[in-house]
Protein backbone atom coordinates (compact mmCIF):
# COMPACT_ATOMS: atom_id res chain seq x y z
CA UNK A 1 0.00 0.00 0.00
CA UNK A 2 1.28 3.71 -0.78
CA UNK A 3 0.19 7.01 -1.07
CA UNK A 4 -0.62 9.09 -3.58
CA UNK A 5 -1.31 12.90 -2.94
CA UNK A 6 -3.60 13.78 -5.67
CA UNK A 7 -5.95 17.06 -6.17
CA UNK A 8 -5.43 18.09 -2.97
CA UNK A 9 -6.16 14.81 -1.27
CA UNK A 10 -4.92 11.58 -0.19
CA UNK A 11 -5.38 8.46 -2.24
CA UNK A 12 -3.92 4.87 -1.03
CA UNK A 13 -3.17 2.68 -3.50
CA UNK A 14 -2.34 -1.11 -3.32
CA UNK A 15 0.65 -2.24 -5.18
CA UNK A 16 -0.95 -5.54 -5.65
CA UNK A 17 -4.04 -5.27 -7.28
CA UNK A 18 -3.86 -1.38 -7.82
CA UNK A 19 -7.22 -1.07 -5.74
CA UNK A 20 -7.59 2.37 -4.43
CA UNK A 21 -9.20 4.00 -1.48
CA UNK A 22 -9.35 7.34 -0.01
CA UNK A 23 -11.36 10.98 0.09
CA UNK A 24 -14.46 10.62 -1.69
CA UNK A 25 -13.99 13.70 -4.09
CA UNK A 26 -10.21 12.62 -4.93
CA UNK A 27 -11.64 8.82 -6.04
CA UNK A 28 -14.36 10.28 -8.07
CA UNK A 29 -11.72 12.73 -9.86
CA UNK A 30 -9.61 9.50 -10.38
CA UNK A 31 -12.55 7.97 -11.53
CA UNK A 32 -13.18 10.00 -14.25
CA UNK A 33 -9.75 10.95 -15.41
CA UNK A 34 -9.44 6.89 -15.94
CA UNK A 35 -12.97 7.31 -18.12
CA UNK A 36 -11.98 9.96 -19.88
CA UNK A 37 -8.18 8.37 -20.49
CA UNK A 38 -10.06 5.43 -21.69
CA UNK A 39 -12.40 7.20 -24.48
CA UNK A 40 -9.53 9.27 -25.49
CA UNK A 41 -10.99 12.58 -24.20
CA UNK A 42 -9.32 15.32 -22.24
CA UNK A 43 -9.97 15.52 -19.07
CA UNK A 44 -10.72 19.16 -18.69
CA UNK A 45 -13.85 18.20 -21.13
CA UNK A 46 -14.74 14.78 -19.49
CA UNK A 47 -17.77 16.01 -18.03
CA UNK A 48 -19.53 17.87 -20.31
CA UNK A 49 -19.03 14.76 -23.05
CA UNK A 50 -20.07 12.20 -20.52
CA UNK A 51 -23.06 13.66 -20.19
CA UNK A 52 -23.32 14.34 -23.80
CA UNK A 53 -22.12 10.88 -24.76
CA UNK A 54 -25.25 9.60 -23.06
CA UNK A 55 -28.10 10.91 -24.89
CA UNK A 56 -29.60 8.62 -27.06
CA UNK A 57 -29.56 8.94 -30.76
CA UNK A 58 -25.99 10.26 -30.53
CA UNK A 59 -22.38 9.39 -30.44
CA UNK A 60 -19.38 11.10 -29.38
CA UNK A 61 -17.51 12.82 -32.46
CA UNK A 62 -14.48 14.73 -31.96
CA UNK A 63 -13.90 16.59 -28.40
CA UNK A 64 -11.15 19.23 -28.17
CA UNK A 65 -10.65 20.48 -24.70
CA UNK A 66 -9.32 24.15 -26.13
CA UNK A 67 -6.10 25.88 -25.99
CA UNK A 68 -3.85 27.77 -28.87
CA UNK A 69 -6.46 29.93 -29.96
CA UNK A 70 -9.56 27.82 -29.45
CA UNK A 71 -12.23 27.06 -26.98
CA UNK A 72 -14.09 23.71 -26.18
CA UNK A 73 -16.04 21.77 -28.51
CA UNK A 74 -17.86 18.55 -28.58
CA UNK A 75 -19.02 16.81 -31.30
CA UNK A 76 -22.13 14.64 -31.14
CA UNK A 77 -22.59 12.46 -34.60
CA UNK A 78 -26.59 11.49 -34.90
CA UNK A 79 -26.54 7.70 -35.39
CA UNK A 80 -30.81 7.41 -34.64
CA UNK A 81 -34.03 9.63 -34.88
CA UNK A 82 -33.84 9.82 -30.78
CA UNK A 83 -31.38 12.42 -31.19
CA UNK A 84 -34.30 15.19 -32.68
CA UNK A 85 -35.68 14.98 -29.98
CA UNK A 86 -32.37 15.15 -27.71
CA UNK A 87 -31.04 18.31 -30.10
CA UNK A 88 -34.41 19.81 -28.86
CA UNK A 89 -33.99 19.08 -24.84
CA UNK A 90 -30.49 20.48 -25.83
CA UNK A 91 -31.29 23.60 -27.34
CA UNK A 92 -33.88 24.44 -24.00
CA UNK A 93 -31.25 23.50 -21.48
CA UNK A 94 -28.55 25.46 -23.04
CA UNK A 95 -31.07 28.15 -23.36
CA UNK A 96 -31.97 27.57 -19.53
CA UNK A 97 -28.21 27.27 -18.22
CA UNK A 98 -27.26 30.42 -19.92
CA UNK A 99 -27.07 32.57 -17.18
CA UNK A 100 -25.14 30.32 -15.15
CA UNK A 101 -22.22 29.93 -17.60
CA UNK A 102 -19.31 32.59 -18.11
CA UNK A 103 -19.20 32.35 -21.46
CA UNK A 104 -21.82 32.04 -24.33
CA UNK A 105 -22.14 28.25 -25.65
CA UNK A 106 -24.41 27.48 -28.89
CA UNK A 107 -25.30 24.18 -30.97
CA UNK A 108 -24.40 23.82 -34.27
CA UNK A 109 -25.56 21.78 -36.95
CA UNK A 110 -23.76 20.43 -39.65
CA UNK A 111 -23.86 17.86 -42.36
CA UNK A 112 -20.55 16.40 -44.17
CA UNK A 113 -21.01 13.09 -45.19
CA UNK A 114 -23.20 12.19 -41.87
CA UNK A 115 -24.82 14.75 -39.86
CA UNK A 116 -23.23 16.40 -36.66
CA UNK A 117 -24.17 18.72 -34.14
CA UNK A 118 -21.78 20.42 -32.28
CA UNK A 119 -21.79 22.11 -28.79
CA UNK A 120 -19.07 24.68 -28.24
CA UNK A 121 -18.11 27.96 -26.51
CA UNK A 122 -18.00 31.14 -28.02
CA UNK A 123 -15.64 33.72 -27.52
CA UNK A 124 -11.59 34.25 -27.98
CA UNK A 125 -8.77 32.65 -26.79
CA UNK A 126 -9.19 34.76 -23.36
CA UNK A 127 -12.21 32.86 -22.28
CA UNK A 128 -10.45 29.43 -22.27
CA UNK A 129 -10.54 29.36 -18.52
CA UNK A 130 -14.01 30.45 -18.47
CA UNK A 131 -15.07 28.10 -20.73
CA UNK A 132 -13.35 25.07 -18.94
CA UNK A 133 -15.07 26.27 -15.61
CA UNK A 134 -18.40 26.54 -18.16
CA UNK A 135 -17.91 22.71 -18.61
CA UNK A 136 -18.43 21.84 -15.50
CA UNK A 137 -20.98 23.79 -14.77
CA UNK A 138 -23.14 23.01 -18.26
CA UNK A 139 -22.43 19.13 -17.31
CA UNK A 140 -24.28 19.65 -13.95
CA UNK A 141 -27.15 21.61 -15.85
CA UNK A 142 -27.96 18.68 -18.26
CA UNK A 143 -27.66 16.36 -15.69
CA UNK A 144 -30.02 18.20 -13.56
CA UNK A 145 -32.39 18.67 -16.50
CA UNK A 146 -32.50 15.39 -17.82
CA UNK A 147 -34.33 14.63 -14.93
CA UNK A 148 -37.19 16.66 -15.05
CA UNK A 149 -40.58 16.28 -15.94
CA UNK A 150 -40.63 18.43 -19.50
CA UNK A 151 -37.15 16.30 -21.04
CA UNK A 152 -38.53 13.01 -19.89
CA UNK A 153 -41.33 13.73 -21.33
CA UNK A 154 -40.24 14.89 -24.50
CA UNK A 155 -38.44 11.17 -24.67
CA UNK A 156 -41.48 9.61 -23.58
CA UNK A 157 -43.28 11.23 -27.03
CA UNK A 158 -40.47 10.21 -29.44
CA UNK A 159 -40.90 6.76 -28.43
CA UNK A 160 -44.51 6.67 -28.53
Amino acid sequence: MHAVERDGGTLHECGLCGATYGDRRVMQSASLAGEADACGVAQEIWPLARVLERLPGFELGACRAGGSGELPSIELVVVGHAALVQLENLAKALRLAAGSLRCRWMLEARFELTLSVFVRALGDATDLRCARIDVETLAQQLERDARLSWWRHANEEAKG
